[in-house]
Formats: structure tokens, C-alpha cells, sequence
């Protein structure tokens, strides 16, 4: 029944895939979430919420629907996001679809990804 193996995402960074301390939790389509959500570790969401996201790594699936604001170390974007970004790292896949405002130091935007709104990439401060 288990026999699948998991295979981590490919652009997340490995680094913070490796850390098998941190917390995990996988929340699939189907779930709505109203309110604010805060985790320590690695959220990957594959349902719906509405309200504000504090989390340590966030994976929006391709099934996945965010309305409302990310505070985060990374993020990966590969379904719906509509609010606001602020991280270190953001990654959106081709399916994405994000309105709003991203502000990192770094930015990747895949060929396909479908992005409305502001982008600021402010680079590493200390080059």
C-alpha cells in the first residue's frame, strides 16, 4: 500500500530538504483552511486557504490556492497564490499563477509561470 516512494521536489533547494529534523506536514486538496496558519518547518499545501501563511518553507502544489500574505524562508509556488511574498527565496513553476506583490533576494520565474503585480529582487546584502 506504502510501496511509492516520496521523492522531494525538485527546485527545492536540497539544503533545506536534507534537515530531517524539520518538521514536515503535507496538507492535500480538499482541505480550506480560514485563518491564519504558523509552522517551524516545511508546509507543503495542496488546498485552499484564506489568511496570512508564517512558515519556514512553503510548497503551494499544483492543487493549492493562497489568498493572503507569506512570510517565509522559501517559497515554491506551483499552483494559485494571491497576496503578498516576503522571503529569502522564491521559486515559481510554469503552472503558477501569483497576483501580488514578491519581495526576496532571490527570484526564479520558470517560462509559463503567470505572475501580476511588483517583483523586488534585492540580491544578498552583503556583496
Amino acid at each position: 500500500m506504502f510501496s511509492k516512494p516520496v521523492s522531494p521536489k525538485s527546485d527545492v533547494p536540497a539544503a533545506i530538504l536534507k534537515d530531517t529534523k524539520q518538521r514536515r506536514s503535507v496538507l492535500h486538496d480538499g482541505i480550506v483552511i480560514k485563518g491564519d496558519w504558523q509552522s517551524d518547518g516545511i508546509v507543503e499545501f495542496g488546498g485552499e486557504i484564506t489568511g496570512d501563511l508564517t512558515v519556514d518553507v512553503l510548497i503551494v502544489t499544483s492543487t493549492g490556492t493562497v489568498e493572503g500574505n507569506v512570510r517565509a524562508r522559501s517559497v515554491t509556488v506551483e499552483g494559485r497564490l494571491k497576496g503578498t511574498i516576503a522571503a529569502i527565496d522564491v521559486s515559481l513553476s510554469p503552472t503558477a499563477i501569483v497576483k501580488g506583490e514578491i519581495e526576496a533576494e532571490g527570484i526564479q520565474i520558470d517560462f509559463g509561470a503567470q505572475v501580476e503585480g511588483r517583483l523586488a529582487a534585492k540580491g544578498n546584502a552583503s556583496s
